[in-house]
């Protein structure tokens, strides 16, 4: 035989030889379990763990998986095995040491958070099996938790205690803290063509400060919570400092590195070192693979030509332009491959899109899934296409943004699928519903009611018709009970956005009001209800008609002049009303462009009957222009004439006041005249002190009144806004009378605080046109809402 088969030959016995020892190890006669310390575990714990058997062979392999088991159980630091022959087999002994249990968590050296608010970081609680490794993580996080409160040097060291005997262990978190450091100034390196900072008020371009959240320590820092450095937003600024630069050309702009310096134990200098690159502009823009369309229509949808200052965002929207412009004709299959290719040495960068037409597709079906509460035809009304019309993309999207717009889902995702029929795609439109019902408690303060307390139960997906949910119709209900110290207010609303499956909207509301801050001679109330119905007439103009019928009570002390005194008692109001909106504010909320205008006539009495025949027309126009770096200056002008007509004119009776003064009284009742001055009109004058007056000097409201105000604001910080102001108006006794002498006006400055509860109004305005009767002392004004 060769040496070479004599090696294989030696090689299979001695595997053969493994093989069999392996499977036939000695048998197992007795297992023994041994605890160091306390025994923390019972043995049928161990013994459902491990493989190895009393009447079983054993392995070192079964051994090894029992050890890897019982140490995965997490009870035990260390296990350890030993065998010890006996007769015919061996005794197999388990040693184990457990992991104790927490008796106690303590922290120790914490002077900036109690007790409870470490606790909160912590994992481990008294009677959980003590982990050295979460402790450890747990230090860590009370280490980051102080850095981020300006605790840079903070250390945390967990140190355990064990008492052997009885298996409890006490677990301390040992913590330095250090000094509180502080943000004395961030220094910029490198900056040439865009400015360290500059003042928002008088610059149009924003500096590098500017943009960043991070900022140095001031005194309103303990507010907006800035003056320290935290990690991860000093990440995203220095991204955004990247992205400013990119807006203004610098493509190879970049920040090289930051360090911090500590000048003292409390301060520190953050330092930023910023490279710029050159500045790009665009060179040629071509077009290629146009054949459908003529090229000269498609570089019209581009907004970055020859000259002007290249822009990844503005690249992006261009490359997206050219493929709305294909998707809008339904071409969805249309890809544009964009590439840019930069010349350093001219700062030219030349713009090739490269078009692969495709087909033209239509809309076979509409398919909605994930709408698990709401009714289809609640999504498929707000659509902007159907089935067989052109897969226009553009306006899928805007249907996607209606549907989003609702309130009804979390997420809105359209995308076409294939269909066997050629240029055919079905759209599937993926929703997924989230909550549209909400109860909320809360209470509130302002300058007009005072303290109120309230609870308001909404729901925006509401179904009248579906028991016993009662959701998933798109309608809308609200119940809101208000009570306060100066007011009362009690409302049921319902609104059916598409009455009779069209796009006309019907409601209605019941309501009672108790409202005692209109004066201190008297107070009002309202029980009634009305019905609503309004069209949208296009994207941006609607009509609205509402007929309403309240109940009016005046509660009038005795104190009160004669005038006022005419007007005690109930008087039944009915009306019908009509307004005509045009809104083209880019929001409702914080509109920073755009102009809203609204017109309402109003007849009450007549043929609506009722005890009040008066009509009321109003006007108001409202309008919003952007400036530099957010600043937005509001103006707003509006006016109205009351006036009575039928048995209402003339039935103001003529009282003699004490001292003998003839006074003929207003044939339009207390509650239908005009009144100015507070948050939302005058705010250098008090709640409705802008008026004619009684001999008392009490304002008893007018025909006629005109208001106009200018703001300008400036934001300051995330939803925190500087306003200044000029307001000036005038109410006057008669219908269509005005008499500029009569004017009033203040100047003011205020802040605007866009909250999640809600936008909040605080003001102080100075009067400067004014009276004797309104007095020259300023006012604080405080509310809840919009005044726009």
């Amino acid at each position: 035989m060769k040496p070479c088969c004599w090696i294989m030959a030696g090689m299979l016995v001695v595997t053969t030889l493994s093989s069999v020892s392996a499977q036939e190890g000695p048998i197992v006669r007795e297992i023994q379990i041994e605890f160091e310390g306390p025994e923390t575990v019972s043995r049928t714990i161990v013994l459902s763990n491990i493989r190895t058997t009393v009447g079983k062979p054993v392995t070192r392999d079964i051994i090894e998986q029992d050890v890897r088991n019982l140490i995965a159980t997490g009870y035990f630091y260390d296990v350890r095995v030993a065998e010890e022959p006996v007769a015919d087999g061996v005794r197999v002994t388990f040693r184990l040491q457990g992991k104790a249990t927490l008796r106690e968590v303590v922290f120790e050296g914490s002077k900036r958070y109690k007790e409870e608010r470490l606790r909160r970081e912590v994992s481990q609680k008294p009677g959980d099996i003590l982990d050295s490794y979460k402790a450890h993580q747990d230090a860590l996080k009370i280490e980051e938790m102080y850095q981020k409160a300006g605790y840079p040097d903070a250390k945390v060291e967990p140190k355990i205690t064990v008492d052997r005997d009885t298996g409890r262990a006490i677990l301390r978190y040992v913590i330095f803290e250090g000094d509180r450091v502080r943000l004395k100034r961030i220094v910029i390196h490198g900056n040439k063509a865009i400015p360290t900072s500059t003042m928002p008020l008088f610059s149009k371009t924003k500096g590098i400060l500017n943009e960043m959240k991070t900022r140095k320590h001031w005194w309103g820092s303990w507010l907006s919570g800035t003056g320290i450095i935290k990690e991860e937003q000093l990440r995203e600024d220095l991204e955004k400092i990247r992205d400013l630069y990119h807006s203004k050309g610098y493509i190879d702009a970049e920040v090289r590195g930051t360090r911090i310096e500590r000048v003292s134990p409390q301060w520190m200098v953050l330092h930023i070192d910023i490279y710029e690159g050159t500045q790009y502009k665009v060179g040629t823009v071509k077009i290629e693979g146009a054949k459908l369309f003529p090229v000269a229509d498609i570089q019209k949808r581009l907004k970055m030509t020859t000259g002007q200052v290249f822009t990844p965002d503005g690249f992006s929207k261009d490359n997206k332009a050219i493929e709305d412009y294909y998707g809008e004709r339904g071409y969805l299959d249309t890809t544009v491959q964009a590439v840019r290719v930069p010349n350093v040495e001219t700062g030219r960068i030349d713009i090739t899109y490269t078009i692969r037409e495709g087909e033209l597709n239509y809309i076979e079906l509409i398919e909605i899934r994930g709408n698990t509460r709401t009714k289809d035809k609640v999504l498929r009304r707000e659509l902007a296409v159907a089935p067989g019309d052109i897969y226009n993309t553009v306006r899928v999207e805007r249907s996607a943004e209606r549907l989003r717009n609702l309130g009804y889902f979390s997420k809105v995702e359209p995308r076409p699928e294939p269909t066997p029929i050629p240029n055919r795609k079905n759209l599937s439109i993926n929703v997924e519903e989230q909550r549209t019902g909400n109860m909320i408690f809360g209470a509130g303060f302002s300058s007009i009611d005072s303290l109120v307390g309230f609870v308001e139960v909404t729901q925006g997906n509401f179904d009248l018709f579906n028991f016993p949910t009662f959701t998933g119709g798109g309608q809308k209900l609200r119940l809101r009970a208000q009570v306060g110290l100066r007011r009362q207010d009690y409302i049921l609303s319902f609104t059916e956005p598409w009455f009779l499956d069209k796009q006309l909207s019907f409601g209605f509301d019941l309501f009672h009001q108790e409202a005692n801050y209109y004066s201190d001679y008297y107070d009002e109330s309202r029980t009634g209800g009305d019905l609503r119905i309004g069209k949208a007439i296009n994207q941006f103009l609607r009509l609205d008609v509402q007929y309403s019928i309240q109940q009016i009570h005046l509660s009038i002390g005795g104190d009160a002049s004669e005038e006022i005194q005419a007007e005690s008692g109930t008087k039944i109001r009915s009306a019908l009303q009509a307004s005509l909106t045009y809104d083209r504010r880019d929001s409702v909320f914080i509109t920073t462009r755009g102009q809203r205008h609204e017109l309402t006539a109003e007849v009450a009495g007549g043929p609506f009957a009722g005890d009040v025949s008066i009509y009321k027309l109003t006007g108001k126009s409202s309008w919003f222009f952007p400036f530099f770096n957010g600043h937005v200056l509001q103006l707003l002008a509006a006016g109205g004439v009351v006036d009575a007509y039928g048995d209402t004119r003339g039935s103001g009776p003529t009282v003699i006041e004490p001292g003998g003064t003839v006074v003929k009284v207003n044939d339009v009742p207390l509650f239908d005249r005009f009144f100015l001055g507070g948050p939302n009109s005058l705010r250098g004058f008090g709640y409705r002190d802008v008026s004619p007056r009684d001999v008392k000097g009490e304002p008893v409201g007018g025909n006629t009144f005109v208001h106009g105000t200018a703001e300008y604001t400036i934001p300051v910080v995330e939803r925190v806004r500087f306003a200044v102001f000029f307001d000036i108006g005038e109410v006057e006794r008669d219908a269509y009378d005005f008499n500029a002498g009569d004017l009033k006006s203040d100047v003011g400055v205020g802040i605007r605080l866009n909250l999640p509860i809600g936008p909040l109004r605080l003001d102080y305005g100075w009067p400067i046109m004014t009276d004797s009767a309104t007095g020259r002392s300023g006012k604080i004004q405080f509310s809840v809402g919009y005044q726009f």
